[in-house]
């Protein structure tokens, strides 16, 4: 730069004072380089023809300033950070509008209407004192005499030497209350027999079964159970009929059973049936006594 300006003023020297210095010549002068500084800001002085008519240079394209992250006050101080929280700035919480929601209301239990038990079903008929009538074998053989209780229903086996017979007794040691009962013979044949009677039921009553039979001796034991249909059918053989093993196990003897049951129908059906496995003597069954109690609701 000092360089350049001390040339400058050699050559304006030399253009100022070439005209005069044509006629006289002089002795080569020697210029020894003044040099001096110029206290300017930034000035900068160049030849007339080194500066251009124009502008012609590219501009140069505006920089996008990156994002500086700013620290925040004291973030490089050694203070020793305190326990209390910053400072949380409240949010606004939507208010939800409260609905009226109904208190459930429990369900009540329906009540049961309450029917009043039936008159117990004892006497007469249930006693075998309502009298008998004639009894015809279904399978055709010989019962000399032969009647059946009336209101009660009879069935029979057959084996290959016959089947059974039912008579009214009325000797003394084989009725158990009143005049007559109920007999069936098993003597040398090998079946089953029996008698069966249905009576009205009250949906959802419990009921009292009660039966008295006393059995002859046999060999070949006579196996008694007592058969109670829910349903009121009167088939001895259909899957309806529930079967109880006979209490007492007694021959020679009055033996007693019962069975409590709850009605599912509005009727049921009593059975009472003998089994005499072998065709051999003995075995006959005289029955009498037999009740139905009706015991009210199951839930009384």
């Amino acid at each position: 730069m000092k360089i350049r300006l001390i040339y400058l003023l050699i050559a304006m020297t030399i253009l100022a004072c070439g005209p005069q210095q044509r006629a006289t010549s002089f002795p080569t002068a020697t210029f020894e380089p003044i040099s001096f500084d110029i206290q300017t800001p930034t000035a900068t002085v160049a030849l007339l023809a080194d500066i251009p008519a124009t502008d012609t240079s590219t501009p140069r394209p505006t920089e996008t300033p990156l994002p500086t992250k700013t620290t925040p006050p004291n973030a490089d101080s050694e203070s020793t950070p305190t326990d209390e929280p910053e400072a949380e700035i409240p949010t606004e919480t939507p208010t939800e509008t409260p609905t009226e929601t109904a208190t459930p209301v429990p369900p009540t239990a329906t009540p049961v209407p309450t029917v009043p038990p039936l008159p117990a079903q004892r006497g007469g008929e249930w006693e075998f004192e309502a009298g008998f009538e004639p009894w015809v074998n279904p399978h055709g053989d010989q019962c000399a005499g032969a009647a059946s209780a009336i209101g009660w229903s009879t069935f029979t086996t057959r084996d290959q030497f016959g089947s059974s017979c039912f008579n009214q007794t009325t000797f003394g040691a084989n009725v158990y209350i009143g005049e007559s009962a109920q007999e069936i013979t098993f003597a040398f044949v090998g079946n089953e027999a029996g008698i069966f009677k249905t009576t009205p039921t009250i949906l959802g009553h419990r009921y009292k079964v009660e039966a008295f039979l006393r059995r002859e001796f046999s060999p070949s034991l006579v196996q008694v159970m007592l058969g109670i249909d829910l349903t009121g059918g009167i088939d001895w053989q259909a899957e309806s009929v529930e079967w109880y093993p006979w209490m007492e196990n007694l021959d020679d003897a009055w033996a007693r059973t019962e069975q409590t049951v709850i009605a599912t129908s509005e009727s049921m059906t009593i059975f009472i049936k003998g089994h005499h496995p072998e065709p051999v003597g003995g075995g006959a069954l005289r029955i009498d006594n037999i009740s139905v109690v009706d015991k009210g609701h199951a839930k009384e």
